[in-house]
């Protein structure tokens, strides 16, 4: 049906691999038998991303975001699971002529003759990455045939109803986390109240209640507790557990956090999902105009590239994709980390363990003998774990961390509340990248709208039409279906770091950025508000109403 591609030629045409990785993937391939393609990003070298970016500019097909598109569920019956995991093939809608299918893999005549089979239409292609393929197989189609939200109420009542006490809750647990799982819920909050249970999910950012249980299911808090290696005869201290499951051909690591209320024990449950392969800095939604200076700080020889932002704000991610940017197969790569949440084949990753004393501060002085050329410490929280990053990029190695602060240049004054001497801070910072992550408008409900005086004051800029959530069923009715990053990137240059060494205040800092071409997250905000990737009432809800001065210019 396409003309035949040679993978390796394409990637090594635009510039993403070389002969030298082509020569050890090539060895790898001979062990697993696997497509050249899947080696190369299995084991880091080029990620799923660039691949399908790749082959969809080659091909002339649009490359789309899966995991922001909602298929026809009537569509989606009629047709087979095995066909679609075996064809890597998954249709989204269609019209009086055409199916749109999404593919991974080079549309075939056996792709066109499955679905002219299960609907009588010929497909229209559309490229996606191939995990995003197979995670949307197993979950839409798994929810396509088990309706999970009745399963969880028939079980709740089983459990209300069993005054004996004879069921176990298992089952419940595990329903309440497949119905987190099609929800694309992060965490789970599990809260007594005075009369049942609320449960509430975090989508997407934002907190909504979906549950509200009888207080006889509160023994289901006892099973999640022995489930995650907490003490369940301990009912009035705060305790931390953790446990891993595997559920529809994905693992989740699942970090369980209790404290006690005066109804009874809140449990918190936060979701993990292990992912595979290299990320792309590209996939992640920084600017194209930004992409290069990022790429570049990770080019870096030595120093410390740090990433700042709340917890939930997708800095491991974003530290993961700029060491995925990297040519790794000639690099010794150790990362210590909480848990890890992205496997990196090239690099040596490991896992904070503190009942054993391994720990961010002491992993990075065995590290220091196993010859690194780049470190990642998953989070630089206290002084002893700060200096041993700073003795590693003083003496030729590049470490890669994160680290609590509202701002890129927030984290100047942080660092400095870690004791660290403006000395070490200005010979050792590289990049600082402060993010958050608002949601992205519903594409297929968002709507357009001329703006308010009050919000081209918020933005500060002229702009004649803004789009606002509206609410459909493909967006569970919130207006918006997954997020987008808002970022800014401090590089330290030489003018910098003459500053932070004579102890300059941060306004001067600030001054001396603006005037080198430094952009705000409240910048980068408005252009995606400007765009119609996001919303004026997201932006402020994300960075706030007044804490960026065009705000309250007027």
């Amino acid at each position: 049906m396409t003309q035949s591609i040679r993978i390796g030629d394409l990637l090594k045409d635009k510039g993403l691999i070389s002969d030298r990785h082509i020569e050890y993937s090539l060895q790898e391939q001979n062990v697993t038998g696997q497509k050249l393609g899947q080696v190369l990003s299995g084991i880091g070298i080029v990620s799923e991303f660039d691949i399908t970016r790749a082959l969809s500019v080659q091909l002339g097909l649009p490359h789309i975001d899966l995991e922001k598109e909602t298929p026809d569920q009537t569509l989606l019956a009629r047709f087979n699971r095995g066909t679609c995991l075996n064809l890597r093939i998954f249709p989204l809608g269609d019209d009086a002529q055409f199916v749109t299918m999404a593919t991974s893999s080079l549309p075939d005549t056996a792709m066109e003759q499955a679905c002219l089979r299960f609907t009588g239409k010929r497909p229209k292609f559309v490229l996606t990455e191939e995990t995003k393929i197979v995670s949307a197989i197993y979950e839409y189609f798994f929810f396509l045939e088990n309706p999970v939200e009745v399963m969880l109420d028939r079980e709740a009542r089983i459990l209300a109803d069993d005054t004996t006490l004879t069921t176990r809750p298992d089952r419940f647990v595990e329903y309440l986390l497949l119905l987190a799982i099609r929800e694309r819920a992060s965490d789970i909050h599990i809260r007594p109240m005075e009369h049942g249970i609320n449960v509430a999910f975090r989508v997407d950012g934002v907190l909504r209640s979906v549950r509200f249980f009888p207080p006889t299911l509160k023994r289901a808090l006892t099973t999640i507790k022995l489930t995650a290696g907490m003490d369940i005869s301990e009912q009035r201290l705060p305790q931390d557990g953790r446990w891993s499951v595997t559920l529809l051909h994905r693992t989740i690591n699942i970090r369980a956090s209790s404290l006690v209320t005066p109804y009874g024990e809140n449990i918190v449950l936060r979701l993990l999902h292990m992912e595979r392969g290299s990320l792309s800095l590209k996939a992640l939604g920084f600017l194209p105009e930004d992409l290069e200076r990022l790429a570049s700080a990770f080019r870096e020889p030595f120093g410390i590239i740090l990433l700042t932002g709340p917890t939930g704000s997708g800095k491991s991610t974003t530290l993961v994709a700029g060491l995925s940017s990297l040519d790794l197969l000639g690099k010794n790569v150790l990362t210590v980390e909480n848990p890890i949440e992205h496997v990196v084949p090239l690099a040596r990753q490991t896992q904070v363990n503190e009942e054993a004393g391994y720990d961010f501060a002491n992993a990075m002085r065995y590290f220091l003998r196993h010859d690194p050329d780049i470190i990642l410490i998953g989070e630089m929280r206290d002084k002893l774990t700060a200096e041993t990053a700073i003795t590693a990029a003083t003496t030729g190695h590049m470490v890669l961390s994160t680290l609590h602060s509202n701002t890129a240049l927030g984290s100047i004054p942080r660092l400095k509340g870690l004791e660290l001497d403006n000395l070490s801070i200005a010979e050792s910072l590289v990049s600082v990248v402060s993010q958050r992550l608002a949601r992205s408008l519903c594409r297929n409900c968002m709507e357009e709208y001329e703006p308010a005086a009050s919000d081209l004051a918020y933005l500060g800029k002229r702009i004649r039409t803004l789009y606002r959530a509206k609410g459909c069923s493909a967006c569970g009715g919130t207006g918006y279906r997954g997020r987008t990053l808002l970022y800014e990137i401090l590089t330290i240059t030489h003018e910098m770091r003459v500053l932070i060494e004579q102890d300059a205040a941060l306004y001067q800092l600030e001054e001396l950025a603006l005037k080198q071409g430094f952009t705000t997250m409240f910048d980068i905000g408005v252009n995606k508000v400007a765009s119609g990737e996001t919303s004026v009432e997201e932006l402020q809800r994300v960075l706030g109403a007044s804490r960026y001065s065009s705000a309250t210019s007027g």
